[in-house]
């Protein structure tokens, strides 16, 4: 899928930027706060052992809170939002209300570059210098080049 999101970058929006909800805490307003705005199924309490990164099959819906993103505070179930985000659209890295941006849009541009990288740095180790002028010049070009693909990685650029 062209706009697929990495799962590295879906754990660690999971773990960074959602808060599960037990029922007791959710708003009590109308009757709507305690369903999923997105099926509309109502929430249960999330599971007492659980990974939060990982929603494993069969987990009922939780009420999940967005937070440190943008203003964004929305509640959704954790298995819809999951659902949302690795649908593949193009309005999948924002949220489904307010369109706040979770994550970058996906640049397939930008993993042309981290490959291209990558076969550079590969390319770079497979060199057999004795030279030792030229070994620490190569591994400075090796450490920029780390630093570079460490900034693509990052949740800013990819």
């Amino acid at each position: 899928m062209p706009n697929t999101i990495p799962d590295f970058q879906i754990a660690n929006f999971f773990s960074r930027h959602t808060l599960p909800l037990p029922i007791y805490s959710l708003p009590n307003n109308s009757p709507n706060d305690q369903e999923c705005p997105i099926c509309h199924t109502f929430y249960s309490d999330p599971p007492s052992s659980y990974v939060h990164p990982d929603c494993p099959h069969g987990t009922p819906e939780y009420a999940c809170q967005i937070r440190n993103l943008h203003g964004c505070k929305h509640i959704f179930g954790r298995r819809c939002l999951e659902k949302h985000i690795r649908a593949g659209n193009p309005w999948s890295h924002t949220c489904p209300m307010c369109r706040a941006e979770w994550f970058p849009a996906p640049n397939a541009g930008r993993m042309d570059m981290l490959r291209l990288l990558d076969r550079v740095l590969n390319g770079l180790a497979a060199l057999e210098i004795r030279d030792s002028q030229t070994r620490r010049e190569v591994d400075d070009v090796e450490r920029s080049l780390h630093r570079i693909r460490d900034m693509l990685y990052g949740n800013r650029w990819v």
